[in-house]
């Protein structure tokens, strides 16, 4: 959010991919006007943000965003079920609690993020085409910690019911789902079908007639950065018509429901993803926000109307 609300810099942390400009000062002259922002030219502060944003790495490594949620998913899954090393240093962390998740939420909480994590990774490599596109190298420091963390907030709040958990054949059985489950459920395939939708849509939008133009992959952060540099068409699938970045809207509504069916016993969230959930939203509006301003400048205000950027009714 300080990020954000650096006006002059907004554009610069948050725009990647087709949104991204390139210069028309040389490297040397860039850099030197680099050097007179961060050294007082203009304030410290944002001075200092262009220089960060100046660090850009390829685009493509989104693709690593999903490499780490499934390699943090087996992590866990294997630490868990053996009680090891890295689950009981984070127990003992974590301290004793009262309200818990079950053993069979955590397991479906954790299934879940698996999903996601596989069908993100599959859409990454699938609605791909080779480009020089490049981000915020920050942005991705950002990814990967967050991923890191969600991995393990799946289950943290359901460490004393995992302790006590024996094995069982009972363990595997099958039952029907109650109330909680059964929303939480409906609300995650629904927003992962509208999210693998809007992506696809957006991949189809890139001109194949032309030379391939990198955006790198689809990522929920990101996935609009498909547009190619010059033949990037306007969204006019239906799920565009009232929001600017519904794929995004469908990210928040996933964490949301990760954050409804891990919710302890006598709760109705799991404060801790919650906490995953918010920085979902602040992120992808913030994102969104720029989003709507490239369409705006790409292809004027009056195709762009006054469609929301990911809330409706709301942002």
């Amino acid at each position: 959010m300080p990020i954000y609300c650096q006006q002059p810099s907004r554009a610069k942390g948050k725009a990647y991919g087709a949104r991204t400009s390139t210069p028309n000062t040389s490297t040397a002259e860039h850099e030197k006007e680099l050097a007179r922002r961060a050294n007082g030219g203009v304030g410290f502060m944002e001075g200092w943000l262009d220089r960060l944003a100046a660090i850009q790495v390829p685009h493509s490594w989104f693709t690593s965003f999903y490499i780490a949620s499934l390699a943090w998913s087996a992590i866990w899954a294997t630490q868990i079920f053996t009680a090891g090393p890295l689950f009981r240093l984070v127990a003992y962390l974590a301290g004793p609690r009262e309200e818990t998740m079950t053993y069979r939420q955590v397991v479906v909480t954790w299934a879940m993020l698996l999903v996601q994590g596989s069908r993100r990774l599959y859409e990454s490599r699938e609605f791909t085409r080779p480009s020089k596109s490049q981000m915020w190298f920050v942005h991705w420091v950002l990814g990967l910690g967050f991923y890191t963390a969600t991995g393990m907030a799946i289950w943290v709040e359901g460490i004393p019911a995992i302790q006590s958990h024996e094995f069982t054949f009972e363990s595997i059985a099958i039952t029907g789902p109650d109330v909680r489950t059964f929303f939480a459920i409906l609300l995650f395939i629904l927003a992962s079908g509208i999210q693998h939708d809007c992506h696809a849509y957006l991949f189809s939008l890139k001109s194949k007639s032309t030379t391939p133009s990198s955006s790198g992959p689809i990522s929920s952060a990101t996935s609009d950065k498909v547009q190619g540099e010059g033949d990037y068409k306007f969204p006019e699938h239906p799920a565009f018509s009232y929001v600017v970045a519904p794929h995004y809207t469908a990210e928040c509504l996933i964490y949301l429901s990760l954050t409804i069916m891990a919710a302890p016993q006598g709760q109705w969230i799991n404060g801790t993803l919650g906490c995953a959930t918010i920085f979902v939203v602040v992120n992808l509006g913030a994102t969104a926000d720029v989003t709507r301003e490239w369409y705006r400048q790409k292809f004027g205000r009056m195709r762009v109307g006054r469609k929301w950027r990911m809330l409706p009714l709301i942002w």
